[in-house]
């Protein structure tokens, strides 16, 4: 019982870290073309939701944090002035991102790297531009740009991606999983997303 609530506490924690990098850096990178956010925001992303596999041995962590992150985005639905696809678009892409984590940490194998972080990224970008594209339709999106540029950015998205998580895994012996609970406690992590409701609420009301 301990260790299933200290794995609550943990993808809390990193899940509400995981909204903050999107309401700080995500928001921020937002102001690029449309596309180009993706391909710095989804290492990111793995980064946590990596880290929360790592500290609680369980695929399932990616999905639960998928549901933390997105659930933050979706605050955004009580302010009267957002339009519920354009708060529903972003949460989607995290949601997206989580179940192509969950994939990956379930058959990842060390010994094998490149080819299942290039699904990985591969899938989670072709995976959001089509529900784009069919479902939430916003008013900018990498569906709406002409077909060639969209297969240029879609392949900018999966190399830099697909790059980064390399490194970042052929590595991982030499660094430190810095982001732990020292203590067995709920404080922190309510803290934790406290600030990051907080911040995805201003950034929204500050437009």
């Amino acid at each position: 019982m301990k260790n299933s609530v200290k794995n609550i506490q943990t993808i809390l924690f990193l899940g509400a870290l995981w909204g903050i990098a999107e309401a700080s850096i995500g928001y921020v990178l937002h102001f690029l073309p449309a596309g180009f956010s993706g391909m710095f925001m989804f290492p990111i992303g793995f980064y946590f939701m990596y880290n929360a596999y790592r500290q609680t041995d369980s695929p399932n962590a990616a999905l639960w944090m998928g549901l933390i992150a997105a659930g933050i985005k979706c605050i955004d639905l009580l302010l009267p002035l957002r339009s519920a696809m354009g708060v529903l678009n972003p949460a989607a892409s995290i949601i997206i991102e989580s179940l192509a984590v969950f994939a990956f940490v379930k058959f990842y194998k060390k010994e094998k790297v490149v080819l299942p972080v290039l699904l990985t990224s591969t899938a989670w970008i072709v995976v959001f531009t089509l529900t784009q594209a069919v479902i939430f339709k916003p008013l900018t999106g990498l569906y709406l740009q002409p077909l060639n540029i969209m297969f240029f950015i879609v392949l900018l998205n999966i190399l830099f991606s697909t790059l980064i998580i390399v490194i970042y895994l052929k590595k991982e012996k030499h660094i430190s999983f810095a982001l732990r609970l020292r203590k067995s406690s709920f404080a922190l992590p309510a803290m934790t997303l406290g600030i990051a409701l907080l911040l995805e609420l201003t950034n929204s009301l500050a437009g």
